[in-house]
């Protein structure tokens, strides 16, 4: 028992075992944007300048959603795959973004 006091507490015991939704959801292979100015913002400013080189995160990417899964708060986050290119160079990068970067690709057949 915890004491508050000189008073005996109960213990508190997380969501008093409340019925808990799914966290995760599998979605295949979806389409999707990905919103990089919003998922790596630029800090307010900054004197940096420009370099033909360097990692293109300015910009709007398609790239692959295979799965959906919420936060400890109840944010969701996608599971996403897609390339960031940098000069000539590219890479294929997965992971977990939030939702709020993510927009579905609008299907232009008929």
């Amino acid at each position: 028992m915890f004491y508050c006091g000189g008073v005996e507490m109960p213990p508190i015991k997380g969501d008093l075992g409340q019925p808990r939704r799914k966290v995760f959801y599998k979605v295949g292979h979806k389409a999707v944007l990905i919103d990089l100015g919003a998922l790596y913002p630029r800090v307010a400013h900054h004197s940096g300048r420009y370099h033909p080189k360097g990692l293109q995160v300015d910009k709007v990417v398609t790239g692959v959603l295979t799965g959906w899964h919420l936060s400890e708060w109840g944010h969701w986050y996608g599971r996403v795959t897609y390339t960031v290119a940098a000069g000539v160079w590219e890479e294929q990068v997965t992971h977990w973004v939030p939702a709020w970067v993510l927009r579905p690709v609008k299907d232009t057949h008929g």
